[in-house]
């Protein structure tokens, strides 16, 4: 009988320490897999894979802005913006104040009988020391001109967030062919 009870203490105390040896080999793994491999790039810069994930308050204040603006509410739409904000539009680069963006948003929609904008994705990221923000904005935005006729066009935004306002609007966008190849 001393022997049986031998042969389990032992058993058990051998399934313990393979099991505390399991663990720490499933945490090894773990580890092991969220850690990145340094890539060979066939183009270098300074700082590589040096985003991560950013603010959801960032999103949520530049989706809001959009969509005022899609709406007719520019004076709303430019709450999220910092006093002077860099515009890098198609063919239009420059830094300019509030004010005066105003006056072009508020010219660029009234020339608008409506707008449609059709969201395809979004992200927020922030360098990983922590210095730069941005909001990136996938759509398509349907325009109708005054005399009735609809237009559409690709749109890319990189919008740089800093002290929680918009400081920078990078666009870049691209027009649908005619006819498909």
């Amino acid at each position: 009988m001393k022997q049986v009870l031998l042969l389990f203490i032992i058993a058990g105390i051998a399934s313990c320490n393979s099991g505390d040896q399991s663990k720490t080999s499933d945490t090894q793994v773990k580890a092991a897999a969220t850690e990145e491999p340094k890539m060979d790039y066939a183009y270098t810069i300074e700082h590589p894979d040096n985003w991560v994930a950013g603010s959801k308050e960032n999103t949520k204040m530049v989706l809001q802005s959009l969509k005022d603006f899609e709406n007719g509410d520019i004076d709303k739409s430019l709450t999220a913006f910092a006093d002077s904000v860099e515009l890098r539009f198609n063919e239009m680069e420059g830094k300019f104040s509030k004010d005066s963006i105003a006056s072009m948003f508020k010219k660029e929609r009234s020339a608008l009988k409506a707008m449609q904008i059709n969201m395809h994705d979004f992200e927020s990221v922030k360098s990983k020391d922590g210095k730069e923000e941005y909001v990136s904005l996938w759509y398509t935005q349907k325009l109708q001109g005054q005399n009735g006729a609809w237009d559409s066009v690709s749109v890319m935004d990189d919008l740089r967030i800093q002290n929680g306002k918009v400081v920078l609007i990078d666009e870049k966008t691209r027009r649908f062919a005619n006819k498909k190849m």
